[in-house]
């Protein structure tokens, strides 16, 4: 009877953690799957002027084209760097008197 319920158990441990195992990559799966970006052509990462229609090898370096999307139309994304060109502040004593005015 032991022996039995030490089998269930090993049964139960690896059929959990299987599904532990599986499920985190179905779930990334069905994300990128319900994207609906398109694909616009394949271009080089190292070389993007060479481009095709299907992910072929680049010509110069070998490696395999990767999918460029198309753009969306406007997005809600705030912008990826602000300069405002301000010289940053200075604390008094820093430099050299009448150096920062």
């Amino acid at each position: 009877m032991k022996t039995k319920t030490i089998l269930i158990m090993i049964l139960a441990g690896v059929i959990g953690g299987s599904l532990l195992w599986l499920a985190p990559r179905r779930l990334w799966a069905a994300d990128t799957t319900s994207a609906s970006r398109t694909i616009h052509h394949y271009a080089c990462p190292m070389h993007p002027s060479i481009q095709a229609d299907k992910p072929v090898k680049c010509s110069i370096c070998g490696m395999t084209l990767q999918p460029v999307y198309e753009k969306t139309k406007g997005t809600n994304a705030p912008p990826a760097a602000v300069s405002t060109n301000k010289p940053a502040a200075m604390m008094p004593g820093c430099c050299a008197p009448g150096a920062c005015r």
